[in-house]
């Protein structure tokens, strides 16, 4: 059996707009060899569907339990005389103001970097999801997300990213899923169809009872489900490679190339006018030369 992959999955609280500082921040430090963490991903929560502003990473652990040792050998006394990170977090304190972390533990079917590198999981949107299930249920239920609810995810465009039991407690478990924005919203709809909650021929969606039937079966192992949405930092393992323009600023362009585009074409009248009188005049000096030569013959 392989070594069990770990990861440390961290809640930062951003100070003011911070977070896209902070995201290029963990991107610098991800994989020194000082630090010894390879960063999965770095996004900052969308404010409309949880806590803002923050900042969520999550860093896989090499070495597994032994790379762990290491990391909680360095942070305890040794942290104080810690000079090769002194200079991140004193730069990173800048950027918040505390944060929560926790231990996380892959499970059976959980991708880690490399698998998702090779596969090319990648996302615009993710939905992070922080379950609370019943005492010592957190293996079964993360089994029945593996083999009952990814295939269905695939279906409506959700890659899975990571399936993680929360270590050092019973109660909790940690998913990730990589999709896009047309995707989350077209999986919202046939849930509220499926519950008659939603018309299926205003929603341009059918319904899919196998969403409603998931959730109602969870239950069995679950005491609270919540899911919020991320967004990636480009250029991270699951991430897009640039950020995406606003409506707004496209709308701005198109509005100045019009005004461009009328100023010119207004500049040319002006010009054309200011050209047509001495063309004007011109003639009428010909044709006096004319007639002046006329009457000297």
């Amino acid at each position: 059996m392989p070594a069990r992959e770990l990861y440390l999955h961290e809640f930062i609280d951003i100070i003011g707009q911070g977070q896209w500082a902070y995201m290029e921040h963990a991107k610098a430090q991800a994989g020194h060899e000082k630090v010894d963490f390879e960063l999965l991903g770095t996004w900052y929560t969308m404010g409309i569907t949880g806590r803002w502003p923050q900042v969520i990473n999550i860093w896989e652990i090499p070495g597994g339990w032994d790379g762990w040792y290491g990391k909680v050998d360095r942070l305890g006394l040794k942290r104080r005389t810690n000079n090769d990170l002194f200079k991140w977090w004193d730069t990173a304190y800048k950027l918040r103001t505390g944060g929560f972390d926790r231990l996380l533990g892959g499970h059976p079917g959980c991708p880690n970097i490399a698998q998702l590198t090779r596969e090319h999981v990648r996302g615009t949107l993710f939905a992070h999801e922080l379950t609370t299930v019943r005492p010592g249920t957190a293996t079964e239920y993360l089994d029945a997300v593996r083999e009952v609810r990814q295939p269905l995810m695939n279906e409506y465009g959700h890659q899975l990213v990571g399936l993680y039991e929360v270590l050092m407690h019973d109660y909790e478990v940690c998913t990730v899923w990589a999709t896009n924005p047309s995707d989350h919203v077209r999986m919202g709809k046939a849930f509220d169809v499926a519950r008659g909650l939603l018309d299926a021929e205003s929603a341009g969606v059918a319904g899919d009872s196998r969403l409603v039937e998931w959730r109602r079966a969870a239950q069995q192992w679950t005491d609270h489900f919540r899911e919020e949405l991320m967004t990636p930092a480009p250029g991270t393992v699951c991430g897009p490679d640039d950020y995406e323009t606003d409506d707004s600023v496209l709308e701005r362009r198109t509005k100045k190339s019009a005004t461009k585009k009328s100023a010119k074409k207004s500049a040319a009248k002006k010009t054309a006018t200011k050209k047509a009188p001495s063309k004007t005049k011109a003639r009428k000096k010909t044709a006096t030369k004319k007639a002046a030569s006329k009457k000297r013959r």
